[in-house]
């Protein structure tokens, strides 16, 4: 009898302590541009002060929200490198997201990046990469950058540039094969280019996507990529906790603490609440 009931306590409390363990865990979905900021800085001290364990993964934003809208992912936080994307979440996911940092555009890489960069990938001087449009924030912004750049050196070049640049699947495949110099340059966020230590070039602000001020400029440029067409605006992050999930405190320390740990990597922040 004593041992019958020794074996039910300790399976209740085997439980408890599972329920507890799981209690302690959250899973974070964010954009693939942050890896180093978030995988270095941010996790280890939100796990440090709060005692959770987080389940982290990067991904291309686009693909990111669509997981979720097709039921095959359900994080608790979602960081996406366009928060516009977040709209789509909306109602059933979340009521609110989080506008919380800004990025510019970069031309990088290994051994440096030549300032005639477009004649340089036309004449095939050199080889160039960018992530892939369907999936990456990063991707479509690039070609955004593109049509601003007919735009701002007065000189039509496009498509052809497009069919000369090699896409990669994810903006991490770019960086590293930019870090490994399989490829000679590539367009990343400054940040991206900062972490990999690689070389980079900066473009006018006219062209790069960061500076809010240029707005109405860069509202004049679209591109379609699929089913989706993408209007130029400044570059800024958003960040949400899913309805019903354990995302509130992780959330709540990357909008405060977080902050200051983001901008060690060049990245801009500010906060803006959005009810979706």
């Amino acid at each position: 009898m004593l041992r019958r009931d020794f074996i039910r306590l300790s399976l209740a409390c085997a439980i408890a302590l599972a329920g507890c363990s799981s209690k302690r865990q959250i899973e974070v979905m964010y954009a693939g541009s942050l890896v180093r900021e978030m995988e270095e800085l941010i996790i280890p001290e939100f796990e440090r002060r709060y005692g959770y364990g987080v389940s982290s993964e990067a991904r291309g934003s686009v693909a990111i929200v669509e997981m979720v809208k097709d039921g095959l992912r359900r994080p608790d936080v979602v960081i996406s490198a366009d928060y516009t994307l977040l709209n789509e979440l909306a109602p059933k996911f979340l009521d609110r997201y989080y506008i919380f940092a800004s990025n510019s555009l970069v031309v990088a890489g290994k051994r440096g990046v030549p300032e005639n960069w477009i004649d340089a990938i036309l004449s095939g001087e050199v080889s160039a990469g960018m992530s892939d449009p369907a999936v990456d924030p990063l991707g479509y912004r690039t070609l955004l950058m593109f049509r601003l750049a007919e735009k701002y050196y007065g000189e039509s070049f496009y498509d052809e540039l497009v069919s000369k640049v090699k896409v990669f699947a994810l903006e991490t495949d770019l960086s590293a094969n930019l870090s490994a110099g399989t490829v000679d340059i590539g367009f990343l966020y400054r940040n991206m280019a900062v972490n990999h230590g690689l070389n980079f070039l900066e473009l006018p602000e006219e062209i790069d996507l960061s500076n809010p001020d240029f707005e109405s400029l860069y509202s004049t440029v679209s591109v379609r990529v699929g089913e989706r067409v993408y209007r130029g605006k400044a570059i800024a992050y958003g960040i949400a906790g899913l309805k019903g999930m354990r995302g509130k405190e992780f959330v709540d320390f990357v909008l405060s603490d977080g902050l200051p740990l983001l901008r060690k990597s060049g990245l801009k922040t500010f906060v803006r609440e959005v009810r979706a």
